[in-house]
């Protein structure tokens, strides 16, 4: 397991500002009708899964090196975070972490499903913002 940094606020933030990057990017190869519905869905694992690193970053706790959400999401409800996201929707990411990447690894996604976990990665930020703050706000 990795070492965690000095600061955690500072590093989870960070985190966080890398998140905001890559879900840029989700929003705009979804708003793309050319781009590969595939590529929607693998970054939107790619951002749920750096949301939930950062979470378990401002907690303090080290984290195995997975790319599995279920996992990640686990060690988060340990340190009672992130109690509200919804696993089904964490175990439909799960497939596009690495496979997504390559069109002949899946089957291509289609629009809802790409829409789907589009909008779940920005739900997931959002409560991940929130926690985030309310930890700064907290004595």
């Amino acid at each position: 397991m990795p070492e965690l940094p000095d600061n955690n606020d500072e590093e989870a933030r960070r985190w966080l500002q890398n998140v905001e990057d890559d879900l840029h990017a989700m929003r705009a190869v979804v708003r793309d009708p050319e781009s590969p519905r595939r590529m929607a869905c693998f970054l939107s694992h790619l951002v749920v899964e750096k949301a939930l690193k950062a979470t378990l970053i401002d907690a303090g706790v080290p984290f195995p090196k997975t790319h599995n959400l279920l996992v990640l999401h686990d060690a988060c409800l340990q340190q009672r975070r992130l109690l509200t996201l919804e696993r089904p929707l964490l175990a439909q990411c799960n497939p596009w972490a690495i496979d997504g990447r390559y069109a002949d690894d899946l089957a291509e996604a289609d629009v809802e499903q790409a829409n789907r976990l589009a909008a779940f990665a920005e739900q997931v930020v959002g409560e991940v913002r929130r926690e985030l703050q309310a930890n700064r706000r907290s004595p």
